[in-house]
């Protein structure tokens, strides 16, 4: 409420109460000096009179509460008594419908301002309540703003947290082919390396640098991704390329990579960078869980049908009628029961150096592609991932 309403309201009601206040007090003297001015004989005008003293009874109850009411009762009858006794004479037995009325003034004084006052005093506390809710609205109106302030930073934080999480899936993404071209490299670079070897590292090179060209295209184009055409390719030779990729750095860790692979070799129909992906990322974590020496073990097999049964760490199961089951086990240190279900959550990382992104892209790539994959660890004995592959046709 404005300051200058509340002066203007304390300014009116002093003058609002000494005007009903001068009214009150003027018909009392009135009605009074025409009791008194009034002959005894003309007993009907003061029939009338007497009961006109109501009139500023009830005005001074209803402006002023029982204070006003009993005031105004008792001066009525403070200047009514003695015309009784001095005019109509001193016997009660003449008087006693006088004596009632004395007393009547007296009661509905006091009823009247009683009933005055309390709708006073709850008027008082409905204004007050009423009051109370405009502040307490306009603190709700002031604090729904700053929700929305909040709000609006809360996005912007979002927006930033998005691209942080992009930015890091990216750098992670492009570490594994920088790390194939940086192999590839030094083994052309051995002068003791044959001429065969050496265009074999190279055209190794190439594809690397397609592959890294290829996710650097996924990411800047993730807002209007494009679906990738799929075409043949042979994960036997896939998987291989990964392990040549890696060889060196198990070899440094004294970590030697066994494979088992088909005979016969079978195609698969879609991307092959998912595969790449997806094998480049587990050979890593496994790599990395071994840390002296150890035996990691790559199988690839084929088989008319697969059905994983119902497990807690499988992911995605389901029925195919030929399927291609990729195997990746090693004698690492494990994964405990409690961070196999978080594993492949995004930045979630048992290492001190991890980034927590590489299962999260397997996970992310097998749940495009339709592909399962089951993770069997316990912890001191090595961890296996098994993934089913269905085969497509052309």
């Amino acid at each position: 409420m404005p300051i200058g309403n509340v002066n203007e309201k304390m300014a009116i009601k002093p003058n609002n109460n000494i005007y009903w206040l001068s009214i009150i007090i003027l018909l009392i003297l009135i009605i009074s000096i025409l009791h008194y001015t009034t002959p005894t004989s003309s007993w009907q005008y003061h029939l009338v009179l007497m009961q006109s003293y109501f009139i500023p009874i009830l005005i001074a109850a209803f402006q002023f509460g029982i204070r006003g009411g009993l005031t105004a009762a008792i001066v009525v009858t403070i200047i009514y008594f003695p015309h009784i006794m001095l005019q109509w004479g001193g016997l009660i037995e003449n008087n006693l419908m006088r004596f009632l009325q004395i007393i009547l003034f007296n009661i509905i004084g006091f009823l009247t301002g009683l009933k005055a006052q309390r709708e006073k005093e709850e008027t008082k506390k409905y204004k007050q309540t009423a009051e109370q809710l405009e502040k307490t609205l306009h603190k709700i109106q002031q604090q729904a703003d700053a929700l929305g302030e909040l709000e609006n930073r809360l996005r912007q934080m979002d927006r930033l947290a998005v691209a942080g999480e992009l930015t890091s899936s990216l750098a992670h993404e492009v570490r594994n082919p920088l790390g194939s071209i940086r192999g590839a490299v030094e083994i052309i670079r051995d002068e003791k390396c044959p001429p065969d070897k050496k265009r074999e590292f190279s055209q190794i090179l190439v594809e690397e640098t397609n592959r890294l060209s290829a996710v650097l295209e996924n990411y800047l184009g993730f807002t209007k991704k494009k679906k990738q055409p799929y075409s043949d390719y042979f994960p036997r030779e896939i998987i291989n390329n990964a392990i040549m990729m890696l060889g060196a750095t198990a070899r440094k860790r004294q970590i030697e990579i066994k494979t088992e692979m088909p005979a016969e070799n079978v195609a698969l129909l879609g991307d092959s960078t998912d595969l790449w992906q997806v094998i480049m990322n587990i050979l890593l974590n496994a790599i990395q869980s071994i840390s002296d020496s150890g035996i990691i073990t790559v199988s690839l097999s084929e088989i008319g049908s697969s059905t994983f049964t119902n497990n807690q760490n499988q992911v995605n199961a389901g029925k195919d009628n030929r399927s291609l089951t990729l195997t990746v086990s090693d004698t690492g240190s494990g994964i405990s029961t409690e961070d196999i279900k978080n594993i492949f959550k995004p930045f979630y990382t048992t290492k001190k150096s991890g980034s927590g992104l590489g299962l999260a892209i397997v996970k992310r790539i097998i749940d495009r592609n339709n592909w399962t994959i089951q993770v069997n660890s316990k912890e001191e004995y090595g961890t296996e991932f098994v993934i089913s592959i269905p085969v497509k046709k052309n």
